[in-house]
């Protein structure tokens, strides 16, 4: 039997070949191996990679399973890094299922979860994603607050990223967060 390793490693090279039902079979083997070898960190590891072939390959209800096993193996670990990149995952898919409202909290959380980790580059992603789910909302002002947020995880920014923050004028996470809350009562107001 293959270690665990290589089969994740061919179980990527399938999901960059976009052969995403291949690549989860085979991350499922390479999880085996890993809870095999009680290395229940990279069996997390698949698991949430799993997850995100299935959402790629659109099989929601895959997607949603192997999340959440995946966040609940984190959790055994005290892994808040590791559960807020599947947390991070978990709204990418609501996102993908037109269910902003919970992709918006989600991405809240998982950000949440990723400072708690202290994971500032991985949360500076999440901010940014945040911030294109409020574009396509037409929250123009909720989008710009949370990709300065993001900009202000960036330990030494670039010339570029510095010069961005300085027009935007470094807006306080708090503003996300607000900004959230000020477009679900707005959301709901309008249905």
């Amino acid at each position: 039997m293959a270690d665990g390793k290589s089969l994740q490693d061919e179980g990527r090279k399938l999901f960059h070949s976009d052969q995403y039902e291949e690549a989860a079979a085979k991350l499922v083997e390479a999880q085996q191996a890993f809870v095999a070898a009680n290395d229940q960190a990279n069996a997390a590891e698949c698991a949430n990679d799993r997850g995100v072939c299935w959402r790629q390959a659109a099989k929601w209800d895959e997607a949603t399973a192997a999340f959440t096993e995946a966040r609940s193996m984190f959790q055994a670990l005290n892994d808040a890094k590791g559960e807020g990149q599947v947390v991070g995952n978990m709204a990418a898919l609501a996102d993908s299922q037109n269910d902003k409202d919970r992709a918006a909290d989600l991405y809240l959380e998982a950000i949440n979860l990723l400072e708690k980790a202290g994971a500032k580059d991985l949360a500076k992603h999440t901010y940014t994603s945040l911030s294109r789910l409020r574009l396509k909302r037409g929250n123009f002002m909720g989008a710009i607050s949370a990709y300065d947020a993001g900009l202000e995880e960036i330990e030494k920014p670039s010339v570029m990223q510095r010069v961005v923050r300085r027009i935007l004028g470094g807006s306080s996470k708090k503003v996300v967060e607000q900004q959230e809350e000020s477009s679900a009562k707005s959301d709901s107001n309008q249905n």
